[in-house]
């Protein structure tokens, strides 16, 4: 047995008579809304979590591929846009 203050009581009544089911299916149902709820937030957090986590470790791959880009431009003598430092220009 569940206790509730008169109040809550007197509000799920009158949403039980408005939904047309009994009080106990009208627990039920809010108590599997409610855990259902629950197990989304809790995924909602653990996916923040994830991608949180996966932010920083992106930045320093995304870091290290840049100063890749950058050690081989400077040996193949080649600017940001790709075009020649003017070595062999006529």
């Amino acid at each position: 047995m569940v206790g509730f203050p008169k109040d809550v009581l007197a509000d799920i009544d009158s949403l039980v008579q408005q939904e047309d089911v009994c009080r106990s299916e009208f627990i039920r149902e809010a108590c599997y809304f409610y855990m259902e709820e629950k197990r989304k937030s809790r995924l909602r957090e653990k996916m923040k979590a994830g991608y949180q986590e996966m932010a920083e470790i992106n930045r320093v791959l995304a870091e290290r591929i840049s100063c890749d880009f950058e050690d081989k431009r400077r040996v193949s003598g080649t600017d940001a846009s790709g075009n020649t430092s003017g070595w062999g220009k006529t």
